[in-house]
């Protein structure tokens, strides 16, 4: 089936190209880049993007779950993919079996891993995660020596091989002096746990730590491989981190007009009579709604580009539909394109209307959106999750 250009997002790989670039030249020169390609690669289509990144040199990937790694090696991605989150003990062998590495976050789940393969002569490989101050899974990376002696004798487990340790930053994107010196608190403290493994005989080959802000504001913090999210994808992780480097934005997100409609005063639009025409009005319908990741906070608040003109969303947004006011577009007719996310229109507006991050207006692009990859313009191949 061709293409419905009802409503769909345009992905440019020439941009990913342009961002990989930039962030390898900013860091270390033996630093490894590993891609983040959770949430879908952040709502942009997780195996194009993951090909791509390891064509321009990507050494690693990195997924959130089970599920999401299955989908890299179904599409045919063979290199090394850490899993960031939890992953049942009961399928052990099924990462040993997808090359898999997967993040160990405590003694108890790390011995889980090690009895479910308890009988075998497999080894899982595995990434030690630490927590220095985001409070989320991770070993207590500070604190009595029992809670280091937790990592050593994970490390020890004879199914396990541990071949990296991680951490992650919770305010390396912030500028304010306070987080500053959190941000310093949590390299130092990985440091140390790191100093205090290699005591102990651990030394993971691949230590890494950099999110997105820290690649930016702390790219000394590099060590042997960072993991840019957001960033990749030509989003900048907050206002504090702008002026670093040049980045492209990969997404732009289209509708199209399906009616246009001349509307006289006093009359109710959507959902609830929230909005009255104030005065005859021409309006048009959009063929994007709530379910295509169009949230429905946005009624009343967004508008996007018809025609080279801003026009505002009218009345509640629907489930499939929207309503915009064309009046000031003289020309608009059915079949036009509208620009919800594009170049002029960056996702940061909406994540600003919404009082959230961008992360999550991107992670929030419904599957039934194609996504187009081009490639000097061109579309290169078209990823439709239902058809």
């Amino acid at each position: 089936m061709k293409l419905l250009k009802r409503t769909w997002a345009s992905v440019d790989l020439d941009a990913l190209t342009h961002n990989y670039r930039a962030i390898t030249a900013h860091i270390p020169r033996n630093c490894k880049f590993l891609g983040v390609m959770k949430a879908d690669a952040y709502g942009h289509g997780a195996v194009p993007v993951s090909h791509a990144l390891v064509e321009l040199g990507a050494a690693y990937l990195a997924v959130s779950n089970l599920e999401e790694a299955v989908q890299l090696r179904r599409g045919g991605i063979r290199a090394p993919i850490l899993i960031l989150g939890y992953t049942p003990p009961l399928y052990a062998e099924n990462m040993i079996y997808l090359d898999l590495t997967q993040e160990i976050h405590s003694l108890e789940y790390a011995r889980e891993l090690n009895d479910a393969l308890g009988g075998t002569n497999f080894i899982l490989n595995t990434h030690l995660k630490l927590d220095t101050g985001m409070t989320r899974i991770g070993f207590t990376a500070y604190g009595p020596e029992a809670a280091l002696e937790e990592m050593v004798e994970a490390a020890n487990l004879p199914h396990l091989h541990v071949e990296g340790a991680f951490m992650h930053f919770c305010v390396a994107d912030s500028r304010d002096p306070a987080d500053e010196a959190f941000t310093r608190l949590q390299y130092r403290r990985f440091t140390q746990a790191l100093d205090y493994l290699a005591s102990r005989g651990v030394r993971p080959e691949i230590r890494h730590c950099c999110n997105s802000g820290a690649t930016l504001l702390y790219p000394e913090y590099a060590m042997d491989m960072v993991r840019p999210g957001v960033m990749t994808y030509g989003v900048y992780p907050s206002e504090d981190t702008r002026d670093v480097l040049e980045l492209k934005p990969m997404l732009s997100l289209c509708t199209t007009v399906s009616q246009i409609r001349q509307i006289p005063a006093g009359v109710d639009v959507s959902y609830g009579r929230t909005y009255t025409t104030p005065s005859d009005r021409k309006l048009a319908v959009l063929s994007i709604g709530y379910a295509d990741g169009l949230l429905r906070s946005l009624s009343g608040r967004a508008q996007f580009l018809l025609r080279g003109k801003l026009i505002p969303v009218v009345g509640r947004i629907c489930m499939d539909m929207c309503m915009v006011d064309v009046t000031d577009v003289p020309d608009v007719q059915v079949g036009d394109e509208v620009t919800i996310i594009g170049e002029e229109r960056p996702c940061d507006i909406l994540a600003r209307q919404l009082g959230t991050i961008s992360y999550e207006v991107l992670c929030g692009i419904s599957k039934r959106i194609p996504r187009i990859s081009l490639q000097n313009g061109k579309p290169t191949e078209i990823l439709q999750y239902i058809v």
